[in-house]
């Protein structure tokens, strides 16, 4: 751990942050590949949850003592959009992009076929605007729409001022408040989703609230977990074979909540960073993964649907990759399944170096642009209340978001 900014930052949990970001990625891979019919694939899905569940206790570890007031919510609110919207934005433009570039070649060559039409079923105008506002996941068409992992973003968002305001009234460390909000909203999520913890559509956010709490209760746990070092590394071992063997042997139904749990001991546990594991998780190559691990999230998909188009282009003119549907979906065929394999992991890598990239150009300088103004709102929150006026007079009562 080291200091930042006045609070901690849990450096091993930053490196499991990334390596969910790439089993996610590897998840949604658009390739034939022979694990597509492994039923522990479908398990990574426990990575949205280990993110939900990460979010509640970094987000109360930051902020917890700092949400007393509903000025401070405001300005909890306005943090969250700066981290949470402009890279959404960003890859949102990139698929709109290339769904222009698609209406433009198909208006120019007319007999080309295609599985889906330039901003048709899920790429509707109209549901622009739903992902603009983080509404993708409450008002839903019957498609997964645009940059659909980004509906966990959108759930995140509102999910978090749940939090702040949870906190606002309760505390920082209202247990028996985290508790019970997770369990309500684990009971809501049953009643109706019972046979699966992945919920997505209309109900995805249950499952944040549900996950988000239970890491607002693991924080509050956290000094229980506290262990000496040797201890500590026997711990973290034995935590990593409790995730790896969730992903492996998890079955559909409520069982599957009890993920969750575990993830919220885990997180808690890494977060001493007193154990072997954690050593090397704070090292270079993953931490460089999860700084860029947003990036990688919300990247991932118009990276692949980018080379999917282009293989769909190849295919119309030399027959290979094929296009196979499994599952009411369409993934590509290069003929052999270790090939596939390859072309997926590859794919995946090819995500990293963009993601620097997009995590350099719109992460960064946008969380930068928002953290300079929320110090301007506080600097003004600070003054007393004549020489506030007196500066909004001069200023003609310019926003304390506004760029100067």
């Amino acid at each position: 751990m080291r200091g930042r900014e006045g609070s901690v930052r849990f450096e091993a949990l930053d490196a499991w942050r990334g390596v969910c970001a790439l089993a996610v990625a590897f998840f949604h891979a658009p390739l034939a590949h022979p694990l597509q019919n492994e039923a522990w694939l479908s398990n990574l899905q426990f990575c949205v949850d280990f993110f939900f569940v990460l979010s509640g206790f970094v987000l109360l570890h930051a902020y917890g003592d700092r949400l007393a007031t509903g000025r401070q919510v405001l300005r909890f609110a306005l943090m969250r959009v700066g981290r949470l919207w402009p890279l959404h934005a960003a890859t949102l433009a990139i698929l709109i992009l290339l769904e222009l570039v698609r209406l433009v070649y198909l208006s120019r060559h007319a007999a080309t076929p295609v599985a889906t039409p330039p901003f048709g079923a899920g790429h509707r105008p109209v549901e622009i605007v739903t992902h603009l506002l983080f509404l993708q996941n409450f008002v839903t068409f019957g498609d997964y729409s645009w940059n659909f992992p980004s509906w966990s973003i959108a759930v995140e968002f509102y999910a978090s001022l749940v939090l702040a305001l949870t906190v606002m009234a309760a505390g920082p460390r209202a247990r028996l408040v985290f508790g019970a909000i997770a369990a309500l909203s684990a009971l809501a999520l049953y009643a109706v989703s019972p046979r699966t913890l992945f919920a997505i559509q209309n109900w995805g956010i249950l499952r944040c609230l549900f996950d988000m709490f239970v890491g607002c209760l693991a924080y509050t746990l956290r000094d229980t977990l506290r262990l000496p070092r040797g201890a500590a590394t026997a711990a973290e071992t034995l935590a990593a074979a409790a995730l790896l063997a969730l992903v492996a042997l998890a079955a559909p139904g409520p069982g599957a909540y009890a993920a969750s749990l575990v993830f919220g001991a885990a997180i808690a546990l890494f977060s001493h960073e007193q154990g072997a594991l954690s050593g090397v998780a704070r090292r270079g190559l993953p931490q460089r993964i999860g700084l860029w691990s947003f990036s990688i999230y919300l990247l991932h998909l118009p990276v692949f649907q980018v080379f999917s188009t282009a293989m769909h282009y190849v295919e119309q003119r030399t027959g290979l990759p094929r296009t196979v549907v499994l599952w009411h979906d369409r993934y590509l065929d290069f003929g052999s399944g270790p090939l596939n394999v390859a072309v997926a992991v590859a794919l995946v890598a090819a995500t990293v170096p963009l993601a620097a990239l997009t995590y350099r150009l719109v992460e960064r300088p946008a969380l930068a642009w928002f953290k300079r103004n929320d110090a301007r709102l506080a600097a003004e929150t600070a003054q007393p209340a004549g020489e506030r006026a007196r500066r909004e007079r001069r200023t003609g009562g310019a926003a304390a978001l506004v760029p100067r």
